[in-house]
């Protein structure tokens, strides 16, 4: 087992001060999150116009790399800098908790920092002057998730808006000095939204079908038209029992920097979930094959007004009984889409009875038994026992006599002694004769070995972080994970690594969700980050020789895991780098 020794003697696989921090704050989690409660459906009047505020919006410079046009409701954007500026993706506000986006640009486009922490306010009697504000209200973070092809992007978070009026939200942006740049965006929250809202059942409009039109080219403005889209009309499909996804937009006409590729979205939803629910798009015009780019001669459709839609784009959510649970103003993209779509198709398939919740997970052992066989082919029950204070020379006397008699022959008792009461976990490169021990050890043993050194690093982790290894190990084929390591590894081993050190750190994040020593928000924040990684690509950035690519997003993870929990992290990488300089 050429090289299974880094995987051993480092005592680490994602860069060891970055999981050990992650350990040292799973062992101080504390708190818990509190549960959400459920809109009370009612059925959505006829959308009234509602007065907007009368400041004209700040102008910025176009940042260079696209188009970015105001949305076409009035705000004022402000900012510390010149070069930056802040787009409001979310303007139908109304008192509740809401979605709430924005678009951050500067001179080289738009920003895209994993997470960056908003703050509200309020404006007393409708003043716009900063020193009449009051707060902030309330904190957020806000996560930053990327449009398709990576040209653009969007800012989430939710916040509580306690009571109609005008409102402020500042979002603070690091800056690579260290600095930090301020962006305000002043804007209206109304009695009410003026498109349908959450906990409503939406007009049962007449969309137009596939079955309506000679051309599929009749129903959307878009140059890839999935028929999939355009199957059912939208009142059929709100009251046939299925829930519903609805995307209303124009495919040729996304012009700012709020929209997006909305259409695509849905239908690669669709092809994943179209037998559960139905999807539907809705152009925003009626006659897209007149238009031929002059929106002058477009038609809106009637659909627009029916459901008070004011933006670009707008995608809406019901389950099976019609009722709106998801409203996304402007572009939503699929990884924040997706899981909000899953959680309602899970609560449309799950009995409306109680449920047992599951026992708690029993803490893991610290030692994996293995078979120990002698050179007569005799094996007992022995176990291979490894912690943080274990010596190779510990090892070396747990193991068989035929193992033991290899390593003399292989390494020699000079080198055998010189290394006899080093640590097996431990943080350095490995040495040329490890690779030598360890090609002197059955594959049983190597399994028990890696398993044991790995189980040594959970210690003080909360028990959901320990059922959670303890389910990947199970499902873990050591000798592929160790064989993924080596130099020459193909690309389909290096993946099976990757897929398990990235499924390791997870575990070991997940047992902080809902115990993380710190506020809500940290919660939630960590939550999202996760949600919208890819772990296993992650462990590959953190490699010395990944690509570019692999590299940014790894750097982005981290810089986002910094964001989420600051000086809780800081604290705990300090403590974990003091431990291992620490004389022995």
């Amino acid at each position: 087992m050429s090289r299974a020794s880094q995987h051993i003697g480092r005592g680490h696989w994602l860069g060891w001060t970055v999981l050990a921090a992650i350990v040292a704050i799973a062992a101080i989690a504390c708190s818990t999150a509190e549960p959400t409660s459920t809109p009370v459906p009612t059925i959505a009047p006829t959308p009234t116009s509602e007065p907007t505020s009368t400041s004209e919006p700040e102008v910025a410079s176009e940042p260079s790399g696209g188009v970015f046009e105001e949305p076409e409701q009035e705000w004022i954007g402000r900012s510390d800098s010149e070069d930056a500026r802040i787009i409001l993706a979310t303007p139908d506000l109304a008192p509740g908790t809401r979605r709430f986006g924005i678009v951050l640009t500067d001179s080289s486009g738009v920003v895209a920092f994993p997470v960056i922490q908003v703050e509200s306010f309020k404006y007393p009697d409708g003043s716009h002057d900063q020193t009449d504000r009051e707060g902030p209200i309330e904190a957020a973070l806000a996560r930053y998730h990327p449009f398709p092809y990576g040209t653009r992007g969007i800012h989430v978070t939710e916040l509580d808006f306690n009571e109609p009026g005008t409102w402020g939200v500042e979002a603070s942006v690091p800056q690579p000095d260290g600095s930090v740049v301020n962006l305000e965006v002043v804007m209206e929250v109304h009695e009410r939204t003026k498109s349908v809202d959450i906990g409503e059942v939406p007009p049962l409009s007449r969309s137009r079908t596939v079955n309506d039109v000679e051309d599929i080219a009749d129903l959307t403005t878009g140059s890839q038209r999935d028929e999939s889209l355009y199957q059912i009309s939208v009142g059929d499909a709100l009251q046939n029992g299925k829930p519903t996804v609805i995307v209303f937009a124009s495919p040729a006409f996304c012009t700012n920097a709020v929209c997006g590729p909305q259409v695509e979205v849905l239908s690669n939803l669709s092809s994943r979930y179209g037998d559960q629910a139905d999807f539907i798009h809705v152009d925003l015009f009626t006659n897209p094959q007149e238009i031929k780019g002059d929106l002058t001669r477009a038609q809106p459709s009637p659909l627009l007004s029916e459901w008070g839609l004011v933006s670009q784009e707008w995608t809406f959510v019901m389950d099976g009984d019609g009722v709106v649970v998801g409203r996304y103003e402007n572009f939503v993209p699929e990884e924040e889409l997706e899981p909000d779509l899953m959680s309602v198709l899970a609560a449309e398939q799950s009995p409306p009875t109680a449920t047992t919740a599951p026992p708690s997970a029993s803490p893991l052992p610290t030692t994996v038994p293995t078979q120990k066989s002698d050179e007569a082919g005799g094996s007992t029950g022995t176990r291979i026992d490894i912690d943080f204070d274990t010596s190779w020379q510990d090892l070396f006397d747990q193991l068989s006599d035929s193992e033991q008699v290899c390593i003399r022959d292989a390494v020699g008792d000079e080198l055998l002694a010189s290394f006899a009461e080093r640590q097996v976990i431990e943080e350095r490169e490995p040495e040329p004769w490890e690779d030598q021990l360890f090609e002197c050890l059955a594959p049983a043993t190597v399994e028990s070995v890696f398993l044991s050194s790995l189980l040594a690093t959970t210690e003080g982790m909360s028990e959901e972080s320990l059922a959670c290894i303890e389910g990947l190990i199970d499902d873990t084929d050591v000798s592929q994970v160790i064989d993924g390591g080596k130099p020459d590894a193909s690309s389909e081993s290096q993946q099976i690594t990757a897929e398990f050190y990235g499924g390791l750190m997870t575990c070991s994040l997940l047992g902080m969700i809902g115990n993380v020593g710190a506020a809500e928000e940290q919660r939630v924040c960590l939550a999202q980050l996760l949600a919208n990684s890819n772990m296993a690509q992650i462990y590959l950035g953190s490699q010395p020789n990944a690509d570019p690519e692999a590299t940014s997003q790894f750097e982005a993870f981290m810089g986002g895991l910094f964001v989420c929990l600051g000086d809780l992290l800081q604290e705990a990488l300090q403590q974990a780098s003091d431990e291992l300089s620490a004389p022995q």
